[in-house]
């Protein structure tokens, strides 16, 4: 009984706060409702990517993605999250077996019932929460997820060093497990579009990525991801989510006007933008 409640008392703690986004739960609302996100502003999207740079670089971007669902608010049960994992040495597809995942605003519940579905269709999923302790990829949204959605669980999906039959397998798993529930789902995608120290090679390959987005092409998108060619931060995710069929229907909108650039790490320049697919 002690283990079987401790397994339900599994939470996962937020390691960004503070760093990559506000700690306080006031300066977090503060910020979010700067955005003016409402539920009757909101457009009905199925799917968005939206970035994962501090928010002082970013926010102002997946406010936008966010709010670009808002009008779904009340019919999504929950919100699938596929993130990239920085660590290099990762290798796998990891889904979590936590309770819920903390955030400064409250605690969101896994759909540990979904995820294990996911592990079921899948040849190279793994529950195992060690990837998502010290990765803030997906972190770094949820308190977006909490405030526009409050009533929703998630399915947090991480993906390590991108391969082939990573980005088909997660295809495979989306399409069997979310087609059913697609009408009470949003997906997220969290990418950040390029990174170089050459400022205007990293600026023509998030132009490239964007246009890949657009027209949702899969097969041109895995092929540059993994080859070397593109190193959008989640692009392979994004690959997937074009694989699974999920989008075909939908068409691509941009609600930002431009793309952001932010001086990452080691003098870097980092793109960021934001998708919504309706």
């Amino acid at each position: 009984m002690e283990a079987m409640l401790a397994q339900k008392r599994r939470i996962r703690s937020s390691v960004g706060a503070g760093l990559f986004y506000p700690e306080e739960r006031k300066e977090i609302l503060d910020y979010l409702r700067s955005f003016g996100l409402e539920e009757e502003k909101g457009g009905f999207a199925k799917a968005i990517i939206a970035p994962h740079g501090a928010w002082s670089y970013s926010g102002s971007l997946a406010a936008e993605a966010f709010q670009s669902a808002m009008g779904r608010s009340r019919d999504i049960k929950r919100v699938v999250l596929l993130g990239p994992i920085h660590d290099k040495r990762e290798k796998g597809l990891f889904l979590s077996n936590s309770h819920s995942f903390h955030t400064p605003l409250g605690n969101i519940p896994v759909d540990q019932e979904l995820s294990e579905e996911f592990e079921f269709q899948g040849n190279f999923f793994e529950i195992n929460d060690i990837p998502h302790l010290s990765e803030h990829s997906i972190e770094i949204l949820l308190p977006f997820v909490k405030y526009c959605f409050p009533y929703a669980s998630i399915v947090p999906i991480l993906m390590g060093q991108p391969k082939a039959q990573y980005i088909y397998d997660l295809a495979q798993a989306l399409r069997a497990v979310i087609t059913p529930v697609l009408d009470e789902t949003l997906i997220v995608v969290s990418c950040n579009l390029s990174s170089n120290v050459d400022k205007e090679a990293a600026q023509l390959s998030a132009q490239e990525v964007i246009s890949l987005f657009s027209e949702k092409n899969s097969p041109a998108l895995a092929a540059a991801i993994l080859d070397g060619r593109l190193n959008a931060c989640g692009g392979a995710l994004a690959a997937s989510l074009f694989e699974s069929g999920l989008l075909d229907k939908t068409h691509t909108c941009s609600i930002a006007d431009e793309m952001i650039s932010a001086v990452g790490t080691e003098n870097t320049t980092v793109f960021y933008s934001e998708l919504s697919y309706y």
